[in-house]
């Protein structure tokens, strides 16, 4: 009695057929090697130098002396630390409002012209490409008591609305931020415009069909489908607030006071003026606390079946 036995040349065991050549697994990392290195040292560096100098006491010029906890223990009873993080979140709810809605509101007028579109777009993208320090300078010209807003104000029969705007303390940290939302507001336009692009028109279509009006098209077709793009217009935002730094040490320097005051600001001068690089590294780490607890709650969002 013949057992004939049939083999297959082409058989491979399922272990064979899993198992990667070491080269596709390590060839990735090795051609990451570079740019691996190079993100840490230039980001990984300053953040550990960072954490490091949060817990000494220095000037910045002799030996660095340990202290533990005592930075962050001060820095928890530091008034002018929460009079910064209290102007930080007013200037926060100012962009995530004022040019938000500006720029979308521009974005949707854009997005609807047929002719001479790209001129219109350099033309609201352009502010954004101007220097900040330049920027900052035109404000500064523009709030001027003498040359500036107040003189045409005063010209029109309008003297109640020529202000000191930023002289006073209860509008000088607004006046600022208007200077940085005309600026920034460009950039915001072109990501929605971007957004706009993607969008399906068929549902606007059929919104059309069933009689949708422009409102209701807009609130029920057209903001749900840029949920994504405003979700990482926030999210940036929110970060951005809590480093703000350039337009306010230009223009106010934290004054009147500490009426315009923001933790960046205050941060560069408890290390330049102060001579305390230990505490000002201390309000650093704590500034990036804050940034990484926005990246981790919309992350943790995404990971709940969040559209962000």
């Amino acid at each position: 009695m013949e057992v004939t036995t049939t083999t297959s040349s082409s058989y491979t065991p399922a272990v064979a057929k899993n198992k990667k050549p070491w080269k596709k697994t390590l060839l990735p990392w090795l051609m990451l090697t570079p740019a691996l290195l190079l993100l840490l040292l230039v980001v990984g560096g300053p953040i550990a130098g960072t954490l490091l100098l949060s817990f000494t006491n220095w000037d910045g010029i002799g030996s660095a002396d340990f202290i533990g906890l005592q930075n962050f223990v001060q820095l928890i009873q530091d008034k002018r630390f929460y009079a910064a993080m209290f102007n930080n979140a007013k200037w926060m709810v100012f962009f995530l409002t004022v040019p938000v809605f500006i720029g979308l509101g521009i974005a949707l007028l854009v997005s609807k012209v047929k002719f001479g579109q790209t001129f219109y777009r350099v033309m609201v993208f352009l502010p954004y490409i101007i220097a900040t320090v330049v920027t900052a300078k035109i404000w500064l010209g523009i709030y001027n008591p003498y040359v500036g807003i107040n003189v045409l104000l005063k010209n029109w029969g309008l003297e109640s609305l020529a202000l000191s705007w930023l002289g006073d303390g209860k509008i000088a940290l607004l006046a600022v931020a208007v200077a940085d939302g005309w600026h920034f507001f460009g950039f915001l336009v072109v990501l929605f415009l971007i957004a706009l692009q993607q969008l399906d028109k068929s549902l606007e279509e059929a919104a059309k069909v069933e009689g949708a009006n422009k409102i209701q098209i807009f609130w029920h077709v057209t903001l749900p489908q840029l949920r994504p793009t405003l979700a990482l217009v926030y999210m940036l935002l929110i970060i951005w607030s809590f480093a703000a730094f350039d337009y306010v040490f230009v223009m106010t320097q934290g004054g009147p006071g500490d009426a315009s005051e923001l933790l960046a600001t205050y941060m560069y001068k408890l290390a330049i003026y102060g001579q305390q690089p230990g505490y000002a590294s201390a309000v650093a780490l704590t500034m990036g606390i804050f940034s990484l607890l926005v990246i981790l709650g919309f992350g943790s969002l995404k990971k709940k079946g969040w559209d962000v």
